[in-house]
């Protein structure tokens, strides 16, 4: 297994302490909804808002072509923060091997087969 850190599209974020807000899955495609860390790295990092240990920004980490989809013990009813929004905690762990990915967090355990995945950042909000 390697660790999400050695996946060239996702190595400039960090899941650990980004936060799952939905999850979504239908035919051949499944989408995990973010308040994704971006590191200094990406093209896209800002300094952290006042208040706040990281630069965030909502993407969605998205598994295309999937051929098998597991989701067990799929965890704890959301959380909600202080704006009322809902979340499902981070992601503890990512790691693949040969197309299959591995992650978990108070959301479960999903381990996906898929022949690609990226996370697309959704527009910054200004």
């Amino acid at each position: 297994m390697i660790n999400y850190t050695e996946i060239a599209e996702l190595r400039s974020f960090y899941f650990e302490d980004s936060w799952v807000l939905d999850i979504s899955a239908r035919p051949a495609i499944l989408t995990i909804h973010l308040d994704v860390v971006l590191l200094p790295e990406h093209p896209d990092y800002q300094a952290p808002l006042r208040g706040e240990s990281h630069c965030y920004r909502r993407g969605e980490l998205r598994f295309e072509k999937v051929s098998t989809l597991n989701w067990i013990g799929q965890g704890l009813p959301p959380a909600r923060d202080a704006s009322g929004e809902t979340d499902y905690g981070n992601i503890d762990s990512f790691d693949s091997r040969n197309n299959v990915y591995l992650l978990k967090g108070n959301f479960g355990e999903i381990e996906v087969r898929a022949d690609s995945v990226y996370l697309k950042l959704c527009p910054a909000q200004g």
